[in-house]
């Protein structure tokens, strides 16, 4: 009985990981064609799309590679980026109370943006519906199979989406790699055009980009990078002062 409760909470995450396979199809796609622009083997980006799995740091580690950037500058750079990941494991661990260890340490490197927005919103809904007594025992391990449903599934199309891009990239005619290098800028610009709609964050923004480019000139390596966290903390900062002042 209980096997076939989790089993049914895996396919209900699966089915519910529909759109994020949609997403994620012509993200990981780019991601191959990307890789192989910047002359990646088909095993490094595979390899690459399963242990890191993240398509900003991937995309973010990908021109420093080409380029033969330090290996700390890159290890700093893709760490910044996904401590996202830290603050939403610490939001939906609690769902998994009483789940084994082995298979929390199994899942947790089925974590991503998408990944953990539609788990924890259903969570949230379920916990809202039913009572604290009214919680099942094993809730903790039907919520785990319910995010290895959204996980582990959206985990395979994204591994297999960047080897499928690879492949294409080889059949591109030559004279098309440097257009195919804009998938970067482009990747991130549509992303900065969905998430930044504050004010603050447009001015930070702006000044972290001009400020990132007197960096580069001052330091290749790391002035782009030292810059930007500095003009990123300052405007952190302002944006907490402005929101106590008022």
């Amino acid at each position: 009985m209980v096997n076939r409760i989790t089993r049914a909470s895996f396919l209900a995450g699966a089915k519910a990981a529909v759109p994020i396979w949609i997403a994620f199809i012509p993200t990981s796609f780019a991601m191959g064609i990307a890789a192989k622009v910047h002359g990646l083997a088909l095993g490094e980006i595979v390899l690459m799309s399963m242990l890191v799995y993240a398509g900003p740091a991937q995309f973010a580690a990908l021109e420093p590679l080409a380029t033969g950037r330090p290996v700390l500058q890159i290890l700093a750079t893709t760490f910044l980026i996904n401590l996202r990941f830290l603050i939403m494991s610490a939001a939906i661990a609690p769902y998994f109370r009483g789940a084994k260890r082995v298979r929390l340490l199994f899942g947790s490197q089925f974590i991503s943006a998408s990944s953990f927005i539609i788990p924890f919103t259903h969570f949230q809904k379920q916990a809202a519906g039913s009572a604290a007594a009214d919680v099942a025992e094993n809730s903790g391990e039907h919520n785990l199979r319910y995010f290895l449903g959204v996980g582990l599934t959206s985990f395979v199309v994204w591994v297999t989406g960047s080897a499928v891009g690879y492949w294409a990239a080889l059949g591109v005619p030559a004279g098309f790699d440097e257009a195919l290098k804009f998938i970067l800028p482009g990747y991130f610009a549509c992303m900065l055009a969905v998430e930044i709609r504050e004010r603050t964050a447009q001015w930070i923004s702006a000044a972290s980009f001009f400020a990132a480019l007197l960096g580069m000139m001052l330091n290749p390596n790391w002035g782009w990078l030292v810059t930007a966290l500095v003009i990123a903390t300052a405007g952190w900062m302002a944006e907490k002062w402005i929101r106590r002042e008022s």
